[in-house]
This record gives structure tokens, C-alpha cells and sequence, in this order.
């Protein structure tokens, strides 16, 4: 048994002299409180608890983020509530003088089924000829804290058990009931904080996070077109090059052979005398 102390001692000191007060807080400064019985370990002491949580972000150079956004939540939605949620969302609709606009979107997916989500965003998102411009995921080990917070609730659900048993057997005066009572209700409400804790872990654990940023900035299309001309004319540059690089050494061989073979002749006929026949243009009779 252990002694859980509620301190009723000062109260009695306002109103009672020394001598009373010290033979009644011998009797009122504590409650025996049962300690909860050793429990084997339940399921998540038993295997590592992983909350994971993903961050993706894609840019659009043309204001079409409703359509993609559209898609991917009417996604979640056809999962079912218990598969996928919409936490929340954010959608600008760019104005006709407005080149740059941020929106997003919030989901818990079963932390089962998100990575083939993920992918399935992802293929929506390019389908809307959005890109993908980043991507993180987070895995946190919970397991300690959900053994703790365990722990915590068998705990207060024990000693909310002893001091309820208390207060309904009515032993006791007046003081220690009412000291009794406020001791319970204390650790009522200590309890449903633990236990809101524990719930909470079990969702992080469960459902994973899935954190959607859209980017449209119309400046990206301008840059995107000019870069794919200067990699056209890049690309057109070096087809030339290289097909230049192909005729030369294709046409090598012929110059270290016919180059020697034509001074050859040009010497021979030097020396035997011989001119090579040169084309004139023969005057018509008229002229």
C-alpha cells in the first residue's frame, strides 16, 4: 500500500489551536491508496510505435491549382472518413493582374495506405501538369511516450478508484469527506488528460500527416520557355557539331591516302612534261 498525502494540514491550522491540530492531522493527512497491479505489456509496449508525417509541395506555371487541388481532396473523400480526412485546405484564385499565389491542404491517411496516396497525388498532380518541387517525410518514435502515457492512466484510474471507494463508504467527518472529494475530482480530471494523450498518440501513430503546398507562379512558365528554347538551339548545336565530327572522320582516311597519291602524279607528270588539259571557252563565230 502506498500513502497518498493530501495535505489537509494546513487547512486545520487556520481554525483549530496547535494541540487539536496536530492530533487530527495525524489522522486526516492521508489516504491508503491501493497501487494498480502489475499488467503485462499491451500491444504498443510490445512493438515500436512510428508516427509518420509527410510534407510534399508542387509548382504550377499556369493558375490551375483548383483543378489538381479539386482532384486529389475528392481522392480522400472517396476513401472513406476512416481512411482519409481533409484536416483542412486553402484555395486563392489568382486575380487577372496576380502572378504568384500559395495554397494548402492537410490530410490524415491511414498510415497503412500512405505511401500508394502519396503516389496517387502525385499522379494527379502531373496529370495537371503541376511538378514536383519537394518532398519530406518524418517517422518519429512515439514508443516511450505511449508506454508512458500507459502507465499514467492505470495509475490515476486506480487512485480515482480508491478515493471514490472512499467517499461512498462515508467513514470519515465532514473535512476528510470534502478533502477526499476534491482529491477525486483532481485526479478525475488528470486521468482524462492522460488518457486524451494516450488517444492522441494512437492517431499520430495510426494516421499519418500528409501536408500539400501549391505554388503557382506564372513567372516559372516565361523561365521554362526560354530554357527550352536555349536547350533546342543547344541541342540543334551540337547535332551539327557532331555530324560535322562524323563527315571529318569519315573523310580521313581518303585524305591520307589521295593527298600523297595526287603530288605523286602531279610530280610525274612534271617531270615527264606533261600538262593536264585545261578548258577553255571557245568563241562562238559571231563574236
Amino acid at each position: 500500500m502506498v500513502r497518498k498525502t493530501i495535505g489537509l494540514a494546513a487547512l486545520l491550522l487556520a481554525g483549530c489551536g496547535q494541540a487539536t491540530v496536530q492530533k487530527t492531522a495525524e489522522k486526516l493527512s492521508t489516504f491508503d491508496v491501493a497501487e494498480p497491479p502489475a499488467e503485462s505489456p499491451g500491444p504498443s509496449a510490445s512493438k515500436p510505435q512510428i508516427a509518420y508525417s509527410y510534407t510534399v509541395s508542387y509548382a504550377f506555371d499556369r493558375p490551375n491549382v483548383a483543378e489538381v487541388q479539386g482532384e486529389q481532396l475528392a481522392l480522400c473523400r472517396q476513401l472513406g472518413s476512416a481512411k482519409c480526412m481533409v484536416v483542412r485546405s486553402s484555395l486563392h484564385t489568382p486575380g487577372p493582374n496576380e502572378r504568384f499565389s500559395a495554397d494548402h491542404a492537410v490530410l490524415l491517411v491511414d498510415a497503412r495506405i500512405a505511401p500508394d496516396v502519396n503516389r496517387r497525388l502525385d499522379a494527379l498532380a502531373s496529370k495537371g501538369d503541376a511538378r514536383l518541387s519537394e518532398r519530406q517525410s518524418t517517422a518519429e518514435d512515439v514508443t516511450r511516450q505511449v508506454i508512458d502515457a500507459d502507465a499514467k492512466v492505470r495509475a490515476k484510474q486506480a487512485l480515482a478508484e480508491r478515493l471514490l471507494a472512499i467517499i461512498r463508504s462515508g467513514k470519515g467527518n465532514v473535512g476528510e469527506l470534502v478533502q477526499a472529494e476534491r482529491a477525486y475530482a483532481t485526479t478525475q480530471e488528470e486521468l482524462d488528460a492522460a488518457r486524451q494523450e494516450r488517444a492522441s498518440l494512437a492517431q499520430r501513430v495510426a494516421m499519418s500527416s500528409v501536408t500539400i503546398d501549391y505554388i503557382y507562379d506564372e513567372g516559372l512558365a516565361s523561365s521554362s520557355a526560354i530554357g527550352t528554347s536555349l536547350r533546342s538551339a543547344g541541342d540543334t548545336l551540337s547535332h551539327s557539331i557532331a555530324t560535322l565530327v562524323t563527315a571529318i572522320v569519315a573523310g580521313l582516311p581518303w585524305l591520307v591516302v589521295g593527298v600523297p597519291l595526287l603530288l605523286l602524279l602531279r610530280r610525274i607528270f612534271r617531270k615527264r612534261g606533261w600538262r593536264l588539259p585545261r578548258w577553255r571557252r571557245v568563241a562562238s563565230p559571231g563574236e
